[in-house]
């Protein structure tokens, strides 16, 4: 397993005791990986994912946070003949309106209330959800060089404000994220080695921050 793997799987075995820090790990992976799709007689909350860390966590996530009927599909990447993508779905009406309501993309009125960005503020201004957030969105489009090789660490956003919102949330720690763009997509990132290591322990991924640490020494 790559070193990137590792720490996924390490935060994926991670539970936060308060409800309002899964929340917002909850609403990164859904501001990542998530969708509202439109299906015969009504609507689904959807998360597709290859990494099977995220998914059992989003799903135990759910069940723990929301007592969600969530059920976890697999499917056969057709672009990648090899790859498996994990579908993990919420289809019970009233529970949609649940989770919506909590991550703050709907209103009580149902009406969709997304900014541009990955998340309502309100969902972020406690320093312990902020951490959730940030493990959530490493766990659903982060990913790590080998440290023996490179330092580097990076999160990939789908749209500039979105990446400025998550480099506001990872600077808050005293960070020095960057934002490069990358064809569509626009990726923060890391280059220091200290400050990845801080990250680690912001996430509170303390195994990896440990074997991090050894590689550097």
């Amino acid at each position: 397993m790559s070193f990137s793997g590792e720490v996924k799987e390490e935060l994926s075995r991670q539970f936060h005791k308060s409800r309002h820090c899964r929340i917002a790990e909850i609403a990164a992976i859904l501001g990542f990986v998530g969708k509202l799709e439109e299906m015969q007689g009504g609507k689904a909350l959807r998360v597709y994912t290859e990494n099977l860390s995220l998914a059992r966590k989003y799903f135990v996530l759910m069940r723990k946070t929301f007592h969600a009927n969530v059920s976890i599909a697999v499917r056969q990447n057709v672009y990648l003949h090899k790859s498996r993508i994990f579908v993990i779905s919420l289809v019970v009406p009233e529970e949609i309106r649940k989770v919506l309501l909590a991550v703050k993309w709907q209103n009580e009125n149902g009406e969709d209330i997304r900014a541009g960005g990955l998340t309502s503020r309100l969902l972020v201004q406690n320093t312990c959800c902020r951490r959730a957030f940030i493990r959530g969105a490493f766990l659903s489009a982060g990913s790590m060089s080998d440290p023996e090789k490179s330092y580097h660490l990076e999160v990939v956003c789908s749209g500039l404000p979105k990446a400025r919102q998550l480099q506001e949330i990872i600077n808050s720690f005293g960070m020095d994220a960057k934002i490069v763009q990358r064809k569509k997509s626009h990726i923060v990132y890391l280059k220091e080695g200290s400050q990845i290591v801080d990250l680690l322990n912001i996430m509170e991924a303390h195994v990896a921050l440990m074997n991090l640490e050894n590689i550097r020494i």
